[in-house]
């Protein structure tokens, strides 16, 4: 079914009214002005905004009886500004992670349970392994995946992996609980996530986590290659290398690492 099929009046209502407010910014408008503005009736209109004053959404003046843009917004923006410099940040350590490495080098990121590659390095000829920008990776599969859900929360662990059993209970190939456990743990000890065929045959992995200022995962790097570029022997070593490059990052962004005992 298409997008249009899919309304929520009071909820395009108050985008509207966000937008009205984003767009003549320059001073705080009344209730009525607002109305008239996004030809919503009074009432609704009057509805709409103090549920959006609830939430910081917008601001109100209790002198002047007028709203303005709240301060929500300031957080929310914040938080897609620091996802989009995250990779304007990444990005020259990205290539030379490639340049130093000669290996397809990838940078994903964190998206609703998933991984979504937001950038590359790779050498332009037909012996390499390509990753289209935009592709989704599972979490509990591969190594871009298992980087970040090594480091979320327990209870966020938990939760993808029960999701990822319910797939598989529905006759989808879902991974096994306990080895996945493993895997996890291993990841997290190591710093590192690695990867053996298990996205494509023949095609190996290594990737590491990118903090942001809270300590929570937000991007992985990675690097992902043919076996014959990538065995599994040297799998430790490409491993060690990407924990290095995304720590740089992760101090570059301003972010903080979780503090924990890491092996080689």
């Amino acid at each position: 079914m298409a997008a249009e099929g899919y309304r929520v009046p009071a909820l395009e209502h108050a985008i509207r009214l966000l937008r009205f407010l984003k767009e003549r910014n320059h001073r705080p408008w009344g209730v009525s002005e607002l109305s008239r503005g996004v030809q919503v009736n009074k009432s609704t209109c009057f509805t709409i905004l103090r549920t959006l004053e609830r939430h910081a959404l917008v601001a109100y003046d209790q002198v002047t009886k007028k709203y303005s843009l709240g301060t929500a917004l300031i957080e929310l923006g914040g938080a897609v500004a620091a996802a989009a410099s995250g990779a304007v940040v990444a990005k020259p350590f990205l290539v030379d992670l490639f340049e130093e490495m000669r290996l397809t080098s990838l940078l994903g990121r964190l998206v609703q349970d998933k991984v979504v590659v937001i950038d590359k390095a790779e050498v332009l000829d037909d012996f390499r392994v390509t990753v289209p920008l935009g592709q989704v990776l599972p979490l509990v599969s591969g190594a871009m995946g298992r980087s970040l859900l090594c480091r979320m929360r327990e209870s966020d662990i938990e939760r993808v992996l029960r999701a990822e059993i319910a797939l598989g209970q529905r006759g989808r190939r879902g991974p096994v609980l306990a080895r996945v456990r493993r895997e996890v743990e291993e990841a997290k000890r190591r710093g590192y996530a690695a990867s053996i065929g298990e996205i494509q045959a023949g095609i190996n992995s290594v990737a590491a986590p990118i903090f942001d200022h809270q300590g929570h995962p937000v991007l992985t790097i990675g690097l992902v290659g043919f076996g014959s570029a990538m065995p599994p022997r040297r799998l430790p070593r490409y491993g060690r290398k990407v924990r290095e490059v995304a720590s740089l990052i992760t101090h570059a962004m301003g972010g903080a690492e979780p503090t924990s005992p890491l092996s080689a």
